[in-house]
């Protein structure tokens, strides 16, 4: 036993926690991945809010299997900076690029709140697809900031309420593709063992 103040004597304490770093370092490799596909990746869609489909799937899939601390917040930071340094841009570029971390705060708060409550995979998923919905709604921010000044004209007003429906349907699709596919590696990792 240790007392305040004083060092511990315990043979068997570990420095840190090799389960964690090991998922950290899962998760900034999945949001680099993700981020060079936002930074390169060209879709046939051109609708507002479809990049979440690049980046907050693979991070949610990344952040169900690893069950890392924060792990959706660095990997949202991870895939900013990669795709920002790549010449991409994401939630509006760099000084938007705090949306892009709190996205992934929302999303962690998502799976936090379904591990603590112990929810079946079924509430998981719908659970995560609106933390996915909430998240990129997070990201359409952006278009509020709009350095112009003009969003409060009507045409701009039409503007807004679709591209917020867009943003809200990808992230929607992102949270549930991410959750289902973070389940299904799951049970992949225990049918295997």
């Amino acid at each position: 036993m240790s007392v305040f103040g004083s060092p511990s004597i315990a043979k068997d304490r570990v420095p840190w926690n090799k389960t964690i770093s090991e998922g950290q370092w899962a998760v900034i490799a999945v949001g680099i991945v993700a981020g060079i596909l936002v930074a390169y990746a060209r879709t046939p869609m051109h609708l507002p809010g479809h990049k979440a489909l690049l980046w907050m799937a693979p991070i949610l899939a990344a952040r169900l299997v690893t069950r890392t601390f924060a792990g959706a917040s660095v990997g949202a930071l991870v895939t900013a900076l990669t795709a920002l340094s790549l010449g991409g841009r994401i939630a509006g570029g760099i000084g938007m690029m705090p949306l892009v971390v709190l996205a992934g705060v929302v999303l962690d708060a998502g799976v936090e709140l379904g591990e603590r409550r112990k929810f079946a995979w079924r509430k998981v998923i719908i659970l995560m697809a609106f933390a996915g919905l909430v998240a990129n709604l997070i990201c359409f921010l952006k278009r509020l900031f709009d350095p112009t000044g003009s969003f409060l004209s009507s045409g701009n007003l039409q503007d807004l309420l679709f591209a917020g429906t867009w943003h809200a349907i990808f992230g929607f699709i992102a949270g549930l593709l991410g959750a289902v596919a973070g389940h299904a590696i799951l049970r992949l990792g225990r049918s295997s063992d």
